[in-house]
């Protein structure tokens, strides 16, 4: 049956962990309901590939293609199992992310892997896609991207909060409860890209479970020091980052130039854990100076046990939860953003928020593919 308030979202991210799809119908107040979901993790083959070609500076067309295809094949997978959960229902269109491999704004550029034109094919429904272009072509960043969909569905009116996404890396949205004031949204710096960078070397593993190894380890003050040195952190916004500036040889370099290599690890891993969490503090004091607002938390780094307690030490007095004490599970809330934006685009309405992107105004974001 065709229902159409009736929505999905296929998200993967710069973590390369795999693809969360969620299906779910919005309502007229700003609520929306999830009918299923799904997260299915990248195969280990599928996934070096596709880091491979976000880190190569050579590459074949005939790598990309094949990765183009795998990776929508198993978008299309993800597609199928929210339709176990919910048979009958076709959605109105599929808002899909697709993979970046490279973000670079300040060429007007970025590039998210998919293959629209297949996955309809697969799916047998209608695709939305190709959102950052928009506004990348508007003067703006292209990201985030999410700050519009927390604005309309996470924001309180009793009181200021503060949104943050860690993903491969960390953002950020600042809802002020004041309607008036404006809100904003930026990439603060790197979150799980780093910490999976480090620990995949050292450990052998896609991740560090829960913070485990870096609460092992202790952090080295001079190297944080030197890290927050980073242009980036003092950059104005708007402003959007990546895998192109935080990734393993800039850390390898940064130990180098500091004369830092010989450092135990996991004392290093600690310090990447105190990078991610104040870097994302020193950005929350900016815009939250009377220290009032509500942080809530949500992405695959909201799974980080001793990540999370460092946020939640260095933002305090503020309180920190997750973005389920607001109704929507952590992981959820990307995807959901994507389905939101496939309406947005069906609807004739923007998905971008200027404030947060930089772009000359507001833009009906993303491309149309037709089952």
């Amino acid at each position: 049956m065709t229902n159409r308030k009736i929505y999905g979202g296929l998200m993967s991210g710069t973590s390369l962990d795999g693809v969360d799809g969620l299906l779910l119908s919005f309502t007229g107040d700003h609520q929306l309901q999830v009918l299923a979901r799904s997260s299915l993790p990248f195969p280990d083959e599928l996934r070096d590939r596709l880091l491979n070609l976000a880190q190569s500076e050579n590459i074949s067309f005939t790598h990309l293609a094949d990765a183009e295809q795998a990776l929508t094949r198993h978008y299309a997978l993800c597609w199928q199992e929210l339709e176990k959960q919910a048979p009958g229902i076709r959605p109105e269109a599929l808002g899909c992310h697709g993979q970046t491999l490279e973000h670079r704004p300040a060429i007007g550029y970025s590039l998210q892997l998919l293959d629209p034109s297949l996955l309809a094919e697969l799916t047998g429904c209608n695709i939305v896609c190709d959102f950052r272009r928009r506004d990348l072509a508007a003067g703006g960043q292209g990201a985030p991207l999410v700050p519009a969909f927390h604005r309309g569905f996470l924001s309180s009116a009793k009181e200021d909060q503060i949104i943050v996404n860690l993903g491969g890396i960390a953002n950020l949205t600042w809802l002020p409860c004041n309607p008036a004031q404006e809100s904003l949204g930026f990439d603060t710096g790197p979150a799980n890209l780093l910490l999976d960078a480090w620990c995949c070397k050292h450990r052998g593993t896609k991740q560090d479970e829960n913070g485990h190894w870096a609460r092992s380890g202790q952090a080295n003050q001079k190297l944080l020091d030197q890290l927050l040195k980073e242009a980036y952190f003092s950059a104005p916004y708007p402003k959007s980052t990546g895998r192109e500036m935080f990734n393993l040889a800039w850390l390898e370099r940064q130990l180098e130039e500091n004369d830092a290599q010989n450092l135990n690890a996991a004392d290093i891993q600690a310090t990447l854990v105190e990078l991610t969490a104040a870097s994302l503090c020193q950005a929350i004091q900016q815009l939250d100076p009377q220290q009032k607002a509500r942080v809530l938390i949500c992405g695959g780094g909201s799974k980080n046990t001793y990540l999370m307690e460092r946020i939640t030490g260095l933002a305090r007095p503020r309180s920190v939860a997750t973005t389920e004490s607001a109704g929507l599970p952590p992981q959820d809330v990307e995807a959901a953003a994507f389905a939101w934006l496939a309406q947005q685009h069906l609807l004739n309405k923007p998905g971008n928020l200027p404030s947060a992107t930089g772009a000359q105004g507001p833009r009906v974001l993303g491309g149309f593919y037709p089952a």
